[in-house]
C-alpha cells in the first residue's frame, strides 16, 4: 500500500538501519543503531519502511503489547512530507496493531505530528515528562522492609505480572529482551528486582539512553530505583525518569531533589481508555514503545 504509485512500504531490515538512522539524525533526532538493534530483537516489534524508487523515505514502528499497541518513530524525510507518506505509515502501523489484536492504539506525539494524528481520531490522555539525573556516586539506602538484588529469569513472571498490572499492557517482548531473558534472547540476566515479604514490589530494567523500565507502587521503592539506576551508571553518566501527568507528587519531588526536565510529550491514545496506573511507573522503555 502506499500514499502515491510511487511509495509503498515494507518491513524494515538490518540493511534498512543506517539509511533509517541517518534519516532520523537529519530531522535531529540522536543516533538510533542501538534503538533498531533493540527493535529487530523484540519479537513484538514491527519496523516499516516506507520507500520512494528503492530508497528509504520514511520509516515507522508498531509494537503489539496485548490489548494496547504503541506506534512511534515515524520519520518522513523532509524532501517528501506534504505527500501523505506519514499518514500512510501510521495508517499500515495501525492496521497491523490492529490485526495482532490491539483493541487501543497508543502513541506520544511530536509538536509536527500532533495534528495529523489528531485528524485520525487519536485524543490527548496525558503527558510523559522526561527528567534527567545524573550519576549518583554512593549507592543509595534500601527502604525500609525491603531487600534488592539483581533479576534472575525465574523473576520474569512476577516482574510481567506487576508490569500488566501498571501498564494495562503485555510487554513481554520487549521486557523480556531488556531483561536478557526473553524468547531468542541468550546470555545473563540483566536489571533488579526490588522485594517485600519475598514478593517482588519493584523493577528496574536498564534500556539504551539513560531510559529505564520503572515500576513500583510504593512512592519510597520508585525513589530509590531511580537512585539505584543514578548509582550504576558510569560517572560523567546521567539517567532517564519517565513520569506522567497523574504522577504530579513525583515529579515535584525529583525536581526537589535536583532532577531537571528536559522534555515533555503528549501521549495520544485511538480506541477506549487504558486501565493502568500511572503512578506506579517511573521510568519508561523509550518514547515509541512507553
Amino acid at each position: 500500500m502506499g500514499a502515491t504509485d510511487e511509495f509503498s512500504i515494507r518491513e524494515l531490515t538490518r540493511d534498512d538501519v543506517d539509511a533509517a538512522v541517518e534519516l532520523g539524525t537529519a530531522q535531529g533526532w540522536r543516533d538510533r543503531h542501538a534503538f533498531y538493534d533493540f527493535v529487530l530483537r523484540t519479537p513484538t516489534c514491527q519496523p516499516l519502511a516506507g520507500v520512494v524508487d528503492g530508497r528509504l523515505m520514511a520509516t515507522g514502528l508498531a509494537t503489539a503489547s496485548g490489548p494496547v499497541g504503541w506506534l512511534g518513530a515515524i520519520v518522513v524525510a523532509a524532501e517528501h512530507r506534504g505527500r501523505g507518506y506519514g499518514r500512510a505509515v501510521t495508517e499500515e502501523l495501525s492496521r497491523r496493531l490492529r490485526a495482532a489484536g490491539c483493541v487501543t492504539l497508543s502513541l506520544e506525539a511530536t509538536d509536527a505530528g500532533r495534528p495529523m494524528y489528531e485528524r485520525m481520531g487519536f485524543r490527548i490522555v496525558t503527558h510523559y515528562h522526561q527528567l534527567q539525573g545524573d550519576h549518583l556516586p554512593e549507592a543509595p539506602a534500601v527502604p525500609d522492609g525491603a531487600c534488592v538484588r539483581r533479576l534472575a529469569a525465574t523473576d520474569l513472571p512476577a516482574v510481567l505480572e506487576l508490569d500488566r498490572r501498571a501498564t494495562a499492557e503485555d510487554r513481554s517482548g520487549p521486557l523480556g529482551v531488556l531483561a536478557g531473558v526473553g524468547p531468542g534472547v541468550s546470555g545473563e540476566a540483566s536489571g533488579w528486582v526490588l522485594k517485600r515479604d519475598r514478593e517482588i514490589c519493584g523493577f528496574l530494567l536498564p534500556a539504551e539512553r539513560a531510559y529505564g523500565a520503572i515500576v513500583a507502587p510504593r512512592f519510597e521503592d520508585g525513589l530509590y530505583l531511580l537512585d539505584l539506576h543514578r548509582h550504576i551508571v558510569p560517572a560523567g553518566a546521567h539517567v532517564r525518569a519517565g513520569i506522567p501527568d497523574e504522577h504530579a507528587a513525583a515529579r515535584r519531588e525529583l525536581q526537589a531533589r535536583g532532577w531537571q526536565e528536559t522534555w515533555q510529550a503528549p501521549r495520544l491514545l485511538l480506541g477506549p481508555d487504558v486501565p493502568w496506573r500511572p503512578e506506579w511507573i517511573w521510568g519508561q522503555i523509550n518514547s515509541a514503545m512507553g
